[in-house]
């Protein structure tokens, strides 16, 4: 019975929150399809950087490789000098490397277009396999890529929840994932996440959370919040 309750009132919290979300921020509707293993590759370089290097970084790289192919034959160090600019170049070389070298053998080709042909759970289990492809990093590619109705659980969303009282405090992301997936209102899950990312970056920043303007105030189970909210306009 207090499994059952608990569940029921993270099902609650949560639709209230994504309520709020879309009416101050609107909703977020996916794009529409992008190729799948670009958007692998552009996961991987945004590990441990912003959103700003990683795209100079996946520029600069297919300015210089074209193709995917090219990048698999081409030198470590020369893929590193490519994207260096997003850190960790030696790693992210050496693991997009061994990535698209496990693509072309699993699939036959440097192609991830059978993903669409698999249900969330046996794409996400495929992904997840290799090394450097974390459970965000899988569901990331699923959502943006294939439109999947999934809610990544990146470094904004992790906060959010945890400020939220979504999940206990120190659990990891990985297990945010999966304490909320079973809970996103359905059809929702790509607006929850954008939406929460826009909040977390405007609103309730890692450091210095903007409390007075804050519309989730009322939601919130944070105990380093700052006093009453202002009142909105």
């Amino acid at each position: 019975m207090k499994v059952s309750q608990a569940t029921d009132n993270l099902k609650r919290r949560l639709q209230a929150a994504l309520r709020l979300l879309e009416k101050h921020q609107g909703i977020k509707t996916w794009p529409g399809p992008s190729d799948s293993l670009d958007s692998l590759m552009l996961t991987l370089l945004s590990q441990n950087t912003n959103d700003n290097l990683r795209d100079k970084a996946y520029t600069k790289l297919r300015r210089r490789f074209p193709r995917w192919e090219q990048v698999l034959r081409a030198p470590e160090n020369k893929i590193e000098e490519a994207i260096c600019i997003g850190g960790l170049s030696q790693q992210k070389a050496a693991r997009m490397k061994a990535i698209l070298a496990w693509v072309k053998k699993e699939f036959g080709s440097l192609s991830l277009e059978d993903l669409g042909e698999k249900d969330d759970e046996s794409a996400l289990e495929l992904l997840t396999s290799q090394k450097g492809i974390g459970i965000k990093t899988a569901a990331v590619v699923l959502m943006f890529a294939l439109g999947r109705d999934l809610c990544p659980v990146d470094t904004h969303v992790h906060r959010m929840a945890g400020r939220l009282g979504w999940v206990a405090p120190n659990i990891s992301a990985e297990k945010t994932f999966e304490v909320l997936r079973p809970h996103v209102p359905k059809g929702r899950g790509y607006s929850l996440h954008m939406n929460l990312l826009q909040f977390g970056r405007t609103i309730c920043q890692a450091r210095k959370p903007l409390c007075g303007r804050c519309f989730l105030y009322d939601e919130c189970r944070w105990e380093g919040k700052a006093g009453r909210r202002a009142e909105m306009k």
